[in-house]
């Protein structure tokens, strides 16, 4: 008789413990879509700069250039680079009516929380060489948002209220 009531009384818990209408979360999804504008940079100055702190000429160069187009007024950025070495040259064709050398120099100084620090440098007209203009990314000129609500069912669990089952039986 004990086993039969504590029995029916643990399957009364377990089934009264699963809820039957589950809860629904909702998830927002967005997908930007980002257009940039390609202006051309026209050089018309070259600038050789001392540069400390390069460790690889792909991760430290590639991160000076990609700060350096930013700006909208640097054509290339090449380098004189070799492994082991402590001072490196870097040799950065620009329009010195977007920007000037001095402008160049400081952002090195900040890229990567200012590993890279500068030496000597000379700026010079590109006059000889055959002045060219490469697309250079600038601005975000449009930005389409998209949003997507879903809504994913969540699965409850609850513990039954003992007192209200118990409550129950006795009346």
């Amino acid at each position: 008789m004990k086993h039969s009531i504590i029995l029916g009384l643990a399957t009364v818990l377990v089934l009264g413990s699963c809820s039957s209408t589950p809860e629904k979360k909702i998830i927002k999804i967005e997908k930007k879509v980002v257009t940039q504008k390609l202006d051309p940079v026209h050089a018309d100055r070259k600038l050789a700069i001392e540069v400390s702190g390069m460790s690889c000429e792909h991760a430290c160069g590639g991160s000076i250039r990609m700060a350096l187009k930013e700006t909208g007024a640097v054509d290339r950025v090449s380098y004189d680079f070799e492994s082991g070495r402590k001072t490196n040259t870097a040799y950065i064709t620009f329009d010195k009516s977007k920007i000037s050398a001095d402008k160049i120099v400081s952002i090195i100084e900040t890229i990567n929380d200012k590993q890279f620090t500068t030496g000597k440098s000379s700026s010079t007209d590109i006059e000889g060489e055959t002045k060219t203009g490469s697309p250079s990314t600038t601005t975000i000129t449009e930005t389409k948002t998209t949003r997507i609500n879903v809504e994913v069912p969540e699965a409850n669990w609850e513990m039954p209220n003992i007192f209200r089952f118990f409550s129950h039986l006795l009346s």
